[in-house]
């Protein structure tokens, strides 16, 4: 008898063991590391979660202990149900279909009325993101912003812009405090201080706050899931709503959050886990190289043109007699002349395009100007409008390229350089983000350039020594794409960098800050700008911390190829006793989306210098 027991003890402890020896394992699978969001490590901390609401986990120290979390996650699958809603299979619905599928166990049945409620609306959904154009009214979208998507069965077609309407979307943002001053943002947003959580709203209040008042372009991207992932993918969506999480404008925003969600059902590294930064076009670009299942991630992407771009490309379409007569009967802001000569006199056909013109441009003033006379102005077009035939819709306007398709926002450069009084080297340039007014495209913000720690180094018989270092510069040069009357624009530009304080002196470096605001005019080819501010500079090799500055310059597209910018900036010492001119022109001739060759020439009163290099984006 005795003999039974042994056998029965000994078959426990090796049972015991094995169990013991498959939780550590399982606690240690990607995909539980994926669902606990357990992705956050650093050379001074251990590794932990993301999340930092004490809702999301079940032991103690389930934040910071994986195993620990497995442990007490099962434990509270198997247990008896509660009050409804409580049980864990209701709270964590993605841990427990996951958990089943690797242990074999079935879990009690519970009534949980929220996740149904969240199935009935997600059920057989689609998954893809929505990603929204930079936008330069806020620091935290100058890389632009993106989203969880979700599209509900049975919708309409992929070519009707209508279906997104009814879909959800799930938006990762920090919480930040309404009152909260600019300095304190960028500093909290930058080294730590803010949470950040999921919130879901149906898609049309997002497109309503991106694509009508902020004037940015939308783009739905299609992830190719199996029915499996996607059920999985929403179960888990419902367990992060509401939760808070770790927040930081660079390393852990909207794009490193939304690729960390994915990868519970994605097997790829879509952000590596030491980046410095991670900007949702680095997502994008991930999504498009990755293959899952056998096929190409992404199944397909669709854009949603804002309300700026979709009547630029409705005047675009007009021939010049209509957009005369679009003139003619909107000459002024408060104006609306619908018996202008120009436009009776046009076929029927004609006059509906220009009426649709104007409605379009009337709803783009709507959220740019406080015209007072505007609701009066869309009545009498309105009412035109109506009196027309239906029309034709279609549009012949060439598609604008998406964010993944264009140039990257990171580059290096050697470039020889050749210097009247320094004589010849090289220079070694890095730009881990943006993009400047010479490799801007329409996938990004028109006319305007993001410069994020640009750095230039120069090498020659004396060594190494820095040329530049630009913290961040970034431009804006408003500019109306249609004769339509609106509100005048200002252009600006904002910089800090420390640089040289002029191109004879290799070692003159004075940190500086640039504010500048002026006008810009543009013709089909060529953009001109003239900007006036101020110079606030340390005091090295200059002559007061404050100068007047002017800049004015000239961006021109010979070819989608081809750019040339030449800019000319003068600044004087307040007291009048020094003043400092340069001129330089550099030219840009695009090979590829991934390499360039770029001139220059510059020229100061103490030396010219010259320069030819080769770039490759990435």
């Amino acid at each position: 008898m005795w003999r039974l027991w042994l056998t029965i003890l000994s078959f426990c402890s090796l049972y015991s063991n094995f169990l013991h020896a498959d939780i550590a394992s399982l606690s240690q699978d990607p995909q539980w590391r994926s669902l606990l969001h357990f992705d956050r490590q650093s050379l001074f901390s251990s590794p932990r979660s993301a999340v930092i609401d004490d809702a999301f986990f079940v032991a103690e120290q389930g934040r910071y202990d994986l195993k620990a979390e497995l442990e007490a996650t099962l434990a509270a699958l198997r247990a008896p149900p509660g009050e409804p809603g409580t049980h864990a299979r209701c709270r964590f619905p993605a841990r427990a279909m996951w958990l089943s599928a690797k242990t074999g166990e079935s879990w009690p049945s519970a009534e949980c009325p929220e996740f149904n409620e969240w199935q009935s609306k997600h059920q057989g959904s689609t998954i893809g993101l929505m990603f929204a154009t930079g936008y330069l009214g806020n620091p935290a979208s100058f890389f632009g912003h993106i989203m969880l998507h979700s599209t509900p069965p049975n919708d309409p077609g992929v070519a009707s812009g209508a279906q997104y309407l009814l879909d959800n979307s799930l938006n990762f943002g920090a919480d930040v405090p309404s009152d909260e001053g600019l300095i304190t943002y960028m500093a909290k947003g930058l080294f730590g201080g803010y949470d950040a959580k999921f919130s879901n709203a149906s898609f049309y209040r997002n497109a309503t706050l991106y694509s009508e008042r902020e004037m940015r372009d939308l783009w739905h991207y299609q992830l190719n899931l199996t029915d499996d992932e996607a059920a999985l993918f929403t179960a888990h969506l419902y367990e992060i709503i509401g939760k808070d999480y770790e927040y930081l404008f660079l390393s852990q925003n909207c794009a490193s959050r939304i690729a960390r969600s994915l990868e519970l059902v994605i097997d790829a590294d879509l952000t590596p886990g030491a980046a410095p930064w991670v900007a949702p076009e680095e997502l994008l670009r991930a999504l498009d190289n990755s293959v899952h299942n056998g096929k190409p991630l992404l199944s397909e992407t669709h854009q949603i043109p804002s309300r700026r771009l979709v009547t630029q490309r409705l005047f675009a379409e007009m021939n010049v007699e209509q957009q005369q007569a679009a003139n003619a009967v909107w000459p002024t802001e408060e104006t609306l002349l619908l018996d202008a000569g120009l436009f009776t006199a046009l076929p029927e056909e004609q006059r509906i395009d220009v009426v649709n013109t104007l409605l379009s441009h009337a709803a783009f003033l709507r959220q740019t100007s406080d015209n007072n006379h505007l609701s009066e102005i869309e009545r009498q077009l309105l009412q035109t409008r109506l009196r027309l035939p239906e029309g034709n819709s279609s549009s012949s306007v060439k598609a604008t390229p998406a964010i993944h398709e264009v140039t990257p926002p990171a580059l290096v450069r050697i470039s020889s350089v050749h210097n009247s009084r320094l004589g010849n080297g090289f220079r070694l340039a890095f730009r881990p983000l943006q993009y400047d007014l010479l490799d801007t495209n329409q996938a990004r913000m028109p006319n305007s350039a993001v410069e994020i720690g640009n750095l230039e180094v120069d090498v020659n018989s004396d060594g190494l020594s820095l040329n530049r270092l630009d913290l961040f510069r970034v431009t804006n040069l408003h500019t109306d794409a249609i004769t339509l009357p609106t509100l005048p624009q200002t252009a600006w530009q904002i910089s800090s960098s420390i640089q040289r304080s002029r191109l004879s002196c290799r070692r003159c470096f004075d940190g500086v800050a640039n504010v500048l605001g002026g006008k810009s005019w543009s013709s089909e080819t060529h953009l001109a700008y003239a900007l006036a501010g101020a110079q606030l500079r340390t005091q090295r090799h200059y002559d007061g911390m404050l100068a007047p500055m002017v800049k004015a310059g000239i961006v021109s597209s010979w070819s989608p190829s081809q750019r040339t910018h030449l800019e000319l900036a003068h600044r004087r010492n307040i007291d009048n006793k020094g003043h400092h001119t340069q001129w330089q022109v550099q030219h840009r001739i695009a090979l590829t989306t991934e390499w360039d060759i770029r001139m220059g020439l510059q020229q100061d009163r103490t030396a010219t210098q010259a320069s030819l290099g080769i770039s490759r984006y990435f």
